[in-house]
């Protein structure tokens, strides 16, 4: 759980009082002043071993075997409850593994089957950790449990995760009455390494893992000190490894998909439906090895219709969501794009934590422009196609990492028809090019590195078609970036500077400088102002961190502790090929925190946290000023609780009027709170839930959430997640109308919201290469309006004299709230009834069949659901009952089947 601090509380651990001072203060990982653990790989003669996953053959008994493991988890630092023996085996083509999972009770092994890279279940693992650069900051991870199950990890940044990465090797495991054991076969074609000259022998970072499910214990052979900052950097040695040439590399990955949609008749056809839609496609992804450390991935017309769909949302807000990237080709070696720039604090009135430079959901996003007037009935693409993309991707031996993406998207085109039956085409998306390219240099061993980004976006936008001229010709962006470790390893400082460049018609850059996340307009504003004819708009961001990342771990637990300070001007903007809700901040935090990873009492570990933030816009106005309290109790039991509370004085909110002044939000308080069962268990889960409640209204409202797995079978899991929420808000914003004089208004409404959702998945594994998964969530929303305000003094003392409440000029006309200003007086204007009641479900099931080592079948069938009925009213046992009928929600359907074929040539 993420810790913050108080500035008076952070001073007294940067002073480092007695108490913190008389520390052991072990060397920072990767210093070299503690001895690494090393194991000599074995070149083997002879036959090579028999992938059986008996350790039989005569290789083995050449190899020396890593032993004497120690725990990560439960107690660190103690010997490991079951003996684990390791050893390595070499070839010109492969490194070979073997490990011996000593265990006195075979038959209490956890070995669930599931498809590869299984996550989320207890399971007993044997891991081994290859960090073939030794650079201590990257390495590749191979990963098998007793029943065979594969997962293969790309670890980044001393300890990010890519799950995304998947490589082609081989495996097998056996049990018996010692315990179980695994063979692996790594070919070097999937790791990277630097060539070594005739008769020079390379040093190697490595580590070996074992899980022990019911013991929920975590041991590496090369101990883990939970006190110390890094993860591969405290990794062993594996030397002897001489003679090596990395294998040339060339596998291409051809595909075919044939594809069938089946949609409802609507109640007005029109002359693009058709109950039955086929579509068929080919494509390729490819991946190079240009040198022994740069690889070239490309892809060609890809498809990702196997991918699991976004979770559904009511967004009220004026900015956009976000949401993970799940496509292989982006998730796969994107860890060296990242370009931290974030603020780490969600306050209110801005969400920092997944603002980034390049946000690879661009790549095929929705087509931008709007269907031209008149168009009563469209056919068009759901996502914009993307006709290639290539990137490069390594690094090198003098410790540069490398990263270069370049994209081309298509020229995304609709049909649309009118009421009279006239046909035509719309350009609703340019065909546009993208490039990101990203260097990071290490020094001292990978205890510091500075970095840069810069990025490009260029549209074929047609200066003759009216409709495309809210989109920018083209942006750019650049930054650069460091961290350097110090004070013996305990402390790091982080740092990061980045400036943004957008071109375009007058009418693209006033849209900009106009639309949410700037209101250059905004009354009030004296720092802002817009530019009718600018055709660029330039802005920077900076973000510097300090934070004591190590030490004190000779008492059980250590303080933590970090300075935050972040500023982004007004006219930053990412979003054409990153991601950016908000600029105009001046943002600084701390925190402070005890993190106890030695058993105590009845806690297997604990920690708590305090935190704090301020901040302003670059005209002094007060955005935020708040505090946090968190914490986390782990129990022997394998259960764990956690909490938190939130505390925000008044502020003015920049954003609120969208476009209008600042308005001042009241001050708030939020508690959220849950706890976690055993996942050793047939039937686990979590339990969460939550309030917040505003000092000066009636605003607040309440959430609650479970997550329930149970697993009948070790091949069999199902898992339910029941959401529901509730809150009222009563200065929700509704319409900024401008009325018949001129004049703008700002229409304020209180809402009852109501949310209920179901997220429902199962799973079946025939084998660990054949696996059915079903993910289904029926999702019902509603938003109830009433007693309309207007703005009339946004920065008034008492919360009631910020509104003037409607009375009798108020009216509803033909669905419309009409407003009169004054009996029979010029002024008027109107706004949208914004009551709303949304249900839909999203719903698929994937059949993934690895019928050959990286090679795949996916049967994929997928439905959709929604209805609108019942504008404002909440009810959710008939809601749920028309989302689930099929007159009153029919469905739409889609059949895929996509087969590729790994080529290694």
């Amino acid at each position: 759980m993420r810790s913050r601090s108080a500035p008076a509380v952070l001073a007294f651990l940067f002073l480092a009082p007695p108490a913190l001072a008389q520390d052991a203060a072990p060397a920072a990982s990767g210093s070299g002043d503690e001895a690494r653990r090393t194991l000599a790989a074995t070149r083997y003669t002879g036959e090579a071993p028999k992938l059986d996953g008996v350790l039989d053959d005569d290789a083995w008994s050449q190899a020396p075997a890593a032993t004497a493991f120690v725990q990560r988890r439960p107690d660190p630092g103690a010997p490991s409850a079951f003996a684990t023996e390791a050893r390595v085996l070499y070839d010109d083509g492969a490194v070979w593994v073997a490990m011996r999972m000593h265990d006195p009770h075979p038959d209490s092994i956890a070995a669930p089957v599931g498809r590869r890279d299984l996550t989320g279940i207890s399971s007993e693992w044997a891991h081994v950790f290859l960090d073939s650069y030794n650079d201590k900051r990257t390495a590749f991870r191979f990963s098998v449990n007793p029943a065979g199950v594969q997962k293969d990890v790309f670890h980044s940044n001393d300890g990010d995760e890519d799950l995304g990465w998947d490589a082609v090797w081989e495996s097998a495991t056996r049990t018996d009455s010692r315990g179980w054991t695994v063979e692996m076969r790594i070919p070097l074609s999937q790791l990277r390494f630097s060539a070594s000259g005739e008769g020079e022998a390379q040093v190697w970072g490595v580590q070996f893992s074992r899980e022990v499910a019911r013991r929920t214990e975590v041991a590496d052979w090369d101990p883990i000190r939970p006190d110390r900052a890094g993860f591969i950097s405290q990794f062993g040695e594996l030397t002897g490894v001489r003679d090596l040439k990395p294998a040339r590399r060339l596998e291409v990955l051809p595909y075919s998909v044939a594809r069938v949609t089946r949609a409802p008749e609507p109640d007005e056809p029109g002359p693009f439906w058709r109950a039955n839609d086929a579509f068929g496609s080919v494509g390729a992804d490819l991946k190079y090895g240009i040198t022994s450390n740069l690889t070239l991935t490309a892809t060609l017309n890809p498809d990702f219709g196997q991918v699991e769909a976004d979770p559904s949302e009511v967004n009220l807000t004026a900015f956009e969501s976000f949401f993970e990237e799940r496509r292989p080709f982006f998730t796969e070696g994107s860890d060296i794009f990242r370009f931290n720039v974030s603020f780490p604090y969600t306050v209110r009135g801005g969400r920092f934590g997944s603002d980034q430079p390049f946000y690879s959901r661009r790549l095929g996003r929705t087509p931008q422009a709007d269907a031209p007037d008149g168009a009563e009935f469209v056919d068009g693409a759901a996502n914009t196609t993307i006709l290639g993309a290539a990137k490069v991707s390594g690094k090198t031996a003098g410790g540069w990492s490398v990263g270069v993406l370049d994209a081309l998207t298509a020229e995304e085109r609709i049909r649309w028809a009118d009421g009279a039956g006239a046909e035509d085409e719309a350009v609703v998306e340019p065909m546009t090019n993208y490039l990101v390219a990203r260097v990071l240099k290490d020094f001292r061993a990978g205890t510091s590195a500075l970095g840069a980004i810069a990025t490009a976006t260029h549209r074929g936008v047609d200066g003759d078609d009216p409709r495309l001229a809210f989109l920018p010709g083209a942006s750019y962006l650049a930054g650069v970036d460091g961290r350097h470790r110090f004070g013996g390893g305990r402390y790091e400082l982080r740092g990061a500077v980045l400036g943004s460049h957008v071109t375009g018609g007058e009418e693209a850059i006033l849209g900009l400088q106009t639309r949410a996340g700037h209101y250059f307009q905004r009354p009030g504003a004296n720092h802002l102002g817009v530019d009718e004819d600018a055709t660029t708009l330039s802005g920077w961001l900076a973000d510097v961190k300090v934070e004591k990342v190590g030490g004190g771990g000779d008492r059980g637990g250590t303080w933590r502790g970090g300075l935050y300070g972040h500023a982004r001007s007004p006219g930053l903007e990412m979003n054409d090929l990153g991601f950016q809700r908000t600029t105009d901040w001046l943002l600084q935090g701390a925190w402070i925190g005890w993190n106890r990873f030695r058993p105590q009492g009845p806690f297997r570990e604990w920690n708590a946290n305090f935190n704090a933030w301020n901040g302003y816009s670059f005209g002094g106005e007060r955005l935020t000023t708040g505090i946090n309290l968190n914490g986390f109790f782990g129990f022997k039991n394998n259960w764990g609780a956690w909490w938190g509370t939130d505390n925000e004085l008044e502020a003015l909110r920049a954003d609120v009027l969208r476009g209008g002044p600042a308005f001042t939000g009241p001050a708030y308080s939020s508690f959220n709170a849950g706890f976690h069962t055993d996942n050793r268990r047939v039937v686990s889960g979590e339990m969460f839930g939550g309030g917040h409640r505003e000092w000066e209204t009636v605003g607040g409202g309440w959430f609650w959430g479970a997550y329930v797995n149970v697993r009948p079978s070790g091949r069999l899991r199902l898992a339910l997640g029941p959401n529901v929420s509730a809150s009222r808000d009563p200065w929700s914003f509704v319409a900024n109308p401008v009325d018949s004089l001129g004049t703008r208004h700002y229409v304020f409404a209180d809402i009852r919201q109501h949310t209920v959702s179901l997220t429902t998945r199962a799973s079946y594994a025939f084998t660990p290469t054949l696996t059915a998964e079903l993910y289904a969530q029926p999702f019902v929303a509603t938003g109830a309006y009433d007693d309309y305000w207007e703005v009339s003094d946004p920065r008034a003392a008492r919360f009631e004299d910020r509104f003037r409440r409607y009375g009798d000029e108020l009216s509803l006309v033909d669905g419309q709230w009409h407003v009169q200003v004054a009996p029979g007086g010029a002024s008027e204007y109107d706004f949208s009834k914004p009551d709303f009641n949304f249900k839909e479900l999203r719903s698929n099931l994937v059949v993934r069949w690895e019928y050959r080592p990286g090679s795949t079948m996916f049967v994929v069938w997928s439905q959709g659901r929604q209805n609108f009925d019942d504008p404002g009213s909440f009810r959710p046992g008939r809601d749920f009952r028309r989302l689930f009928d099929g007159a009153a929600s029919p469905s739409t359907n889609v059949l895929l089947v996509k087969v590729n074929w790994w080529l290694s040539l």
